[in-house]
């Protein structure tokens, strides 16, 4: 096998291996979702999780190393190199799918609440939407010159609380769609905080006519002589 043959085979490799373990990490997290939604007895309405190839988080390079052997591996099996290769490969899959889920980082939002969680086993955060005041996606600027546009870049939500305090959920690769997932869980997020602030303004409407009805005075009782007698009224047909 020459050179040019042998990076195209691992090339394939590390592509199948890497576009397998994404599809089947995607498929794995959402029939956990669906058995145990993040948002507890709400329904989790959106969601974002953490890419596997997000910049700037280093417990995520053992699952990429293994990936990349894993590829390398299948591809030397399969190009012929040694008949002994495939399960090694398998294994070192199996390694970064279970790595992957493991420092599995995702945000959901429902009517109620916006939760996240850290890891596999971390007790999952929460915050009332009510106790929202903002919600803000934030991208580190960067230089948009020659090669730098093409660096893959992160972003993650930024919440911030009524009484001055803020959270930063976890980030996500902004490429191949993760960018517009964000946003949908923010605008999804801002809508559920408007319709506090709404049903908030019409409860404070409701209670300042209870209190101007409550500072009015009652109805003077009717006069005896003022009084209609029905019985004297004339008949009509």
């Amino acid at each position: 096998m020459d050179v040019l043959a042998a990076v195209a085979w691992g090339g394939a490799g590390i592509a199948t291996a890497v576009g397998t373990e994404l599809a089947a990490a995607q498929l794995l997290r959402a029939v956990l979702l669906a058995r145990e939604p993040l948002s507890g007895e709400h329904i989790d309405s959106a969601v974002y999780h953490r890419s596997l190839y997000t910049p700037g988080q280093p417990e995520l390079w053992p699952a990429r190393i293994a990936l990349g052997a894993s590829g390398l591996l299948a591809a030397a099996d399969l190009g012929g190199l040694a008949g002994w290769l495939m399960e090694p490969a398998l294994l070192a899959w199996c390694a970064a799918l279970a790595w992957d889920l493991w420092h599995w980082e995702r945000v959901a939002a429902s009517v109620k609440f916006v939760n996240w969680r850290r890891g596999w086993q971390r007790s999952a955060r929460r915050v009332a939407v009510s106790e929202l005041r903002e919600v803000t996606v934030f991208q580190r600027p960067r230089p948009r010159r020659g090669l730098h546009r093409l660096r893959p870049d992160a972003a993650h939500l930024v919440l911030r609380l009524a009484d001055g305090s803020g959270a930063r959920l976890p980030a996500t690769l902004t490429w191949f769609g993760g960018e517009a997932r964000l946003e949908e869980v923010a605008n999804f997020v801002r809508m559920q905080m408007d319709l506090v602030a709404d049903n908030r303004r019409r409860a404070a409407a409701d209670k300042r006519a209870a209190a101007r009805r409550a500072r009015q005075p009652p109805p003077a009782p009717a006069h005896p002589a003022t009084k209609i007698d029905p019985l004297a009224l004339p008949r009509v047909g």
